[in-house]
């Protein structure tokens, strides 16, 4: 899996739209153009790595799911919860 413009810029857009954010409102938070960001959700524009971190930041995702899309999930912690899970099922019998 590696980095792929469309995909990347609809990416930002499913994440902005799920915010509920329009696309002026995300460009005054990121301190940009909406312009810029209209660039950047039809493919036509990437934008700088620091502006992928800072929007990366701003959604509250990873930089590698908003430029690939993979999602990293923490072993240690889905272990923990699956454990505090199962514990709390054996104390409910």
């Amino acid at each position: 899996m590696g980095f792929d413009r469309d995909t990347y810029a609809a990416r930002i857009k499913s994440l902005r739209k799920s915010r509920g954010l329009t696309q002026e409102q995300l460009a005054e938070k990121m301190n940009v153009t909406s312009t810029y960001i209209v660039k950047i959700e039809n493919s036509q524009r990437t934008g700088s790595i620091e502006f992928s971190v800072e929007l990366a930041d701003c959604f509250g995702v990873s930089l590698d799911y908003l430029l690939t899309g993979a999602e990293h999930i923490n072993k240690k912690q889905a272990i923990q919860a699956v454990i505090s899970f199962l514990s709390e099922l054996m104390a409910e019998l």
